[in-house]
């Protein structure tokens, strides 16, 4: 009886030494939340380095888009003035005679002499008129010919001339008129005419 009570009270020694240790709930829940801790900390990490190598791969991506963007840029350049033609100058050659006016048989040409284009004068003023007057066509002008006030303020006397004499072409005759400024201040024209010929003479002065 004895040798069986304790055969049976060392088999009991033995299971209980074979069973786990059993550990209390706050010890079990403690390193519970230390290995989640640790697996948040880890996933912080993670993600970082992952913003980090996304971020230095960004400036990479974005200057060989520039590139890629002007590298188009530089060949569609080349492409265009490439395809650009040129047009090369040339000159058509006519053989349009040219015709020679032939030279008019009555002209003439007038030439003031005196007063100076916009001279001053004060009011009542005298001064001398000169004009020369040319032949310039091909055929002599009979004596006779007039030269005369058409237009204008009447400044110089007489108004009517009559070249005394023939004028062959290119002769000249110089007819002088007796000139008096108006009483009023301003700008003042008077023009002549040569009969026959048709041409014009002037003269044009300021009063002050």
């Amino acid at each position: 009886m004895p040798k069986k009570l304790l055969l049976l009270m060392t088999l009991v020694v033995l299971l209980t030494g074979c069973l786990p240790t059993q550990q209390s709930t706050v010890d079990v829940q403690d390193e519970v939340n230390t290995a989640v801790a640790g697996t948040m900390q880890v996933n912080e990490q993670i993600a970082q380095s992952v913003e980090e190598t996304v971020a230095a791969q960004q400036p990479t991506a974005t200057s060989a888009s520039e590139q890629a963007s002007a590298d188009s840029s530089n060949v569609l350049l080349q492409v265009t003035e490439t395809l650009t033609p040129t047009a090369t100058p040339f000159g058509i050659l006519t053989n349009t005679p040219s015709a020679t006016p032939a030279p008019l048989k009555y002209t003439c040409a007038v030439y003031k002499k005196k007063p100076k284009d916009n001279e001053t004068f004060n009011r009542n003023q005298e001064f001398d008129v000169k004009f020369t007057v040319t032949n310039t066509g091909t055929r002599p002008w009979p004596k006779g010919i007039d030269f005369k006030y058409v237009g204008g303020t009447d400044l110089a006397s007489p108004n009517r001339v009559e070249i005394p004499k023939e004028l062959q072409p290119g002769q000249s005759y110089e007819i002088v008129l007796d000139g008096q400024a108006p009483d009023k201040k301003g700008f003042y024209v008077m023009t002549y005419f040569v009969d026959g010929p048709m041409c014009y003479g002037y003269i044009a002065i300021n009063v002050k």
